[in-house]
């Protein structure tokens, strides 16, 4: 079980991979698993209470299934693993973001200490900068038509809310040759859409001998044949130069930029530690929509950050309504133990917190819909994800536009006579809005 951001999802399959090549056999049914294995995300307070949950839940299972061990790893242990040793008996095995690499003897020796024959060490936590990464990938049977591709570990960021780089180390970039080795290998098996993720992906190459960069990653990749979208996640917007623009233009490359920005008040910036201003922020986006005049921007923007002034959030529902970006998740401020913002002065009330987070939702809101509802009566390409056959006979589709990640945005709903595959690009005009989800109906359809 894998909760937490796509990166988690990476390394899950990563463990999968190593498994499977040990003869271990899967299943999705905790109460007919020997091992389960939780990979936890410790980000923020929401998530560390919706791991914390995911472990009691599971030990239940444990208690009344045939589950020999309960095993949990990634981000929440890395960062809490005292803590939760102590608190949890229940589980038998913590381990930290690298030290899954050692699962097999690990296992070992949790069957071996049942025997009697080795003491158990219930607490494993290395340090997380080892580089983890490998072909684990290639022992995959199969694939799905759209999956991420996982370019770097690790963050050189320090911003002074974050925690990152204590759970995650320093920044490692893969090497170029072996992230074409993964994707080509993976387009084989049938993935038509490599979603490229990392903490922070415009970083990608600036620590590699030679240096490389995201745009040549981009370049390499778009060269793969049978690969039909490259999708860019999490790159900062100080990571976006002339050379990316460019490469985004490649019909491949999705118009769509994943760029967490978290505020455009200076005075926020700078006491977040972001290494950047409002004024080049706001040149970034202009940049970008004058290069990729179709592109839609994701980002991330914070709310209650110690010192946001009302002048500071004002300004921030003014930049949403200036520069209507059209996917923006928004979070309340919460401090994380260990990290400079939690000691910082001028703290706001949660109250106050959690209706500036309603008002910038609310704003937000009204640009997507006009966004939406101007796309109604268009014909666009949609990746289709998932299928299923209507009572009427007809098959229902779910799919995705070129600017709708995986998971975090909107879908597309159609049904139609044909039989298509995950993974095939067809043409749909979109007739109606609601919410995140567009509906419509093949274009030039046979009637019937």
């Amino acid at each position: 079980m894998t909760l937490g951001c796509p990166k988690n999802q990476v390394d899950s399959r990563q463990i999968q991979g190593m498994l499977l090549e040990k003869g271990y056999v899967f299943t999705n049914s905790p109460q007919e698993a020997e091992i389960i294995l939780l990979n936890t995300c410790g980000f923020v307070d929401d998530a560390k209470e919706e791991s914390i949950q995911a472990i009691l839940d599971l030990s239940r299972w444990k208690k009344k299934g045939r589950c020999r061990f309960l095993i949990v790893l990634g981000c929440l242990v890395q960062k809490y693993g005292d803590e939760l040793a102590e608190a949890l008996p229940e589980v038998d095995l913590f381990l930290g973001v690298t030290d899954w690499v050692q699962l097999q003897a690990h296992l070992d020796t949790l069957s071996s200490s049942i025997s009697g024959k080795q003491k158990r060490q219930r607490l494993q936590i290395g340090s997380p900068d080892q580089h983890l990464f490998s072909n684990t990938w290639a022992m995959q049977s199969a694939e799905d038509p759209c999956g991420y591709v996982k370019i770097a570990e690790g963050c050189d960021h320090h911003c002074t809310f974050c925690v990152i780089p204590q759970i995650r180390g320093g920044y490692r970039s893969r090497s170029l040759d072996s992230i074409k080795e993964e994707v080509a290998a993976r387009v084989a098996r049938g993935l038509r859409e490599a979603v490229l993720v990392a903490q922070d992906t415009g970083a990608y190459g600036k620590d590699l001998t030679p240096k490389s960069s995201l745009a040549e990653l981009l370049r390499e990749l778009c060269a793969i044949e049978g690969l039909e979208r490259v999708r860019i996640m999490y790159c900062y917007p100080e990571g976006v130069d002339e050379a990316l623009l460019k490469a985004m233009q490649h019909p491949k490359v999705c118009p769509y930029l994943d760029m967490p920005i978290q505020h455009v008040d200076d005075v926020v910036l700078r006491t977040m530690a972001r290494p950047i201003s409002s004024n080049r922020l706001k040149s970034v986006i202009t940049g970008l929509r004058k290069h990729i005049p179709d592109i839609v921007i994701r980002t991330t923007l914070m709310v209650g950050f110690p010192g946001e002034t009302e002048e500071a959030f004002q300004a921030l529902l003014e930049f949403l309504e200036e520069f209507h970006l059209e996917r923006v998740g928004f979070f309340a401020f919460s401090p994380q133990p260990g990290t400079p913002a939690e000691k910082l002065p001028d703290q706001i009330p949660d109250a106050e917190k959690e209706r500036r987070l309603e008002l910038a939702q609310q704003k937000q809101s009204q640009v997507l819909d006009q966004w939406h509802d101007s796309l109604v009566g268009k014909v666009l390409s949609v990746f289709i994800d998932e299928s299923s056959r209507e009572k009427t006979g007809l098959y229902h589709y779910e799919g995705r536009t070129c600017w709708d990640a995986p998971e975090i945005d909107g879908l597309v709903t159609f049904s139609s006579q044909e039989r298509f595959s995950p993974g095939q690009l067809i043409d749909v005009r979109i007739t109606h809005s609601r919410d995140y989800i567009l509906s419509g109906e093949i274009a030039n359809e046979p009637s019937q």
